[in-house]
């Protein structure tokens, strides 16, 4: 048994010997030959048998027998057969006198629609253009003439449509691990078919990092990532041994730059690498914020019943010697303020005379680049 597929233009020619598998010398078979040959771009078979004397055979297509023919009737037969797409298994039984058992065999083949539309051959070739960057060349026959779309580990990075913003390329830069890159595309005939290739990213450990630090004003500074390799490898800022901000971590956006803003005092900056699969290291840098020392700040209130007057007295340590503001809001609208400045004789009082059912914010701020030492209270009328 053999199968045979037409491809829709050839013709194709099949032949195949039948015997029994008892043939001898004392039990002699005589050899059948089935000849078919197909006409895809027609959907025809034309059947043509040998070696039929003194045979009796049964023509099958699919277990349907087409035609019965008696021994010694027909020497050579043909047939031709007309089909519709899809696959077929013609066979012969025969018997003959000189054999005491059936003689069989069949010829399977598939007749495909000639106005079939086939299926899209996808390929891609990779250029790699460093350690992590690639480009990928859409390399198929007819690329430009369909739809189709690059994905990267199951997710759609690019489509290519059928206009001028088509490229037949992707590029790349991935992190280290394995990754699939597949094009995609679909048809009516053959449903979505894609190609894919897997590109693995060996792990990438720096030998050292580094910042570049930039001062935008006296109290806000830039800090720049700038060693090879930042945008593979997942590392941390810290001020002052605190954690402020991740780098190529999972739910975090990186641009590899750090903006604080400082008051007065010394700090102490570091980029410390965190990467799984690699060895910590870190690289900081002091920097010193010239300015009054920002105080621990906090005032009392006393209220005048009788003139609906508040007075608010500061009283933290160092009162002296720093200048101070007194600030009032209602609902965030800011309504006046007071300076006391450092060294003066004043007596670290501030009035305000409220109204009835009206809530007001006082707050003290610290002047001199200390915007976050402050404190706010809610006062009214009881």
């Amino acid at each position: 048994m053999r199968l045979l597929k037409s491809y829709g233009i050839a013709t194709v020619i099949l032949t195949a010997l039948l015997m029994s598998a008892c043939n001898s010398d004392e039990n002699p078979c005589p050899g059948v030959n089935l000849e078919v040959e197909i006409d895809s771009a027609n959907m025809t078979a034309h059947v043509f048998a040998t070696g039929l004397e003194d045979v009796a055979f049964d023509l099958f297509v699919n277990g349907q027998l087409i035609e019965s023919f008696d021994a010694g009737e027909l020497d050579t037969t043909e047939f031709d057969l007309q089909f519709e797409p899809g696959e077929y298994k013609v066979c012969i039984n025969a018997e003959s006198e000189s054999c005491d058992q059936k003689i069989e065999g069949c010829v399977e083949f598939v007749i495909e629609d000639p106005n079939k539309e086939e299926c899209i051959g996808l390929a891609f070739s990779s250029d790699k253009q460093s350690d992590y960057d690639y480009k990928f060349f859409a390399e198929f026959d007819g690329r430009d003439d369909i739809e189709y779309a690059w994905y990267v580990n199951g997710d759609m990075v690019k489509e290519e449509p059928l206009n001028d913003d088509r490229t037949n390329y992707l590029e790349w830069d991935f992190a280290a691990g394995t990754h699939t890159v597949c094009i995609k595309a679909e048809n009516d005939e053959c449903g979505e078919v894609e190609y894919c290739q897997e590109i693995v990213i060996e792990q990438y450990c720096p030998e050292e990092v580094s910042f570049e630090a930039e001062e935008d004003n006296p109290y806000t500074y830039y800090f720049y990532a700038n060693f090879d390799g930042k945008d593979h490898v997942a590392y941390d800022w810290y001020v002052n041994d605190d954690l402020v901000e991740h780098e190529n971590k999972d739910g975090h956006e990186t641009d590899h730059k750090l903006i604080w803003q400082f008051n007065p005092g010394t700090y102490n900056i570091c980029l410390v690498l965190s990467q799984e699969g690699c060895d910590d290291i870190e690289y900081c840098e002091e920097i010193v914020i010239e300015g009054e020392e920002c105080k621990e700040l906090s005032y009392t209130a006393d209220l005048n019943t009788e003139t609906d007057t508040y007075t608010f007295t500061a009283d933290f340590d160092g009162r002296d010697d720093v200048t101070y503001i007194w600030k009032v809001y209602i609902n965030d609208d800011f309504l006046g303020s007071e300076v006391r400045e450092a060294g003066s004789q004043d007596d670290h009082q501030f009035s305000w005379t409220f109204e009835e059912g009206v809530e007001y914010e006082i707050c003290l701020i610290q002047d001199g680049g200390c915007t976050e030492a402050q404190v706010c209270n809610i006062y009214s009328l009881p």
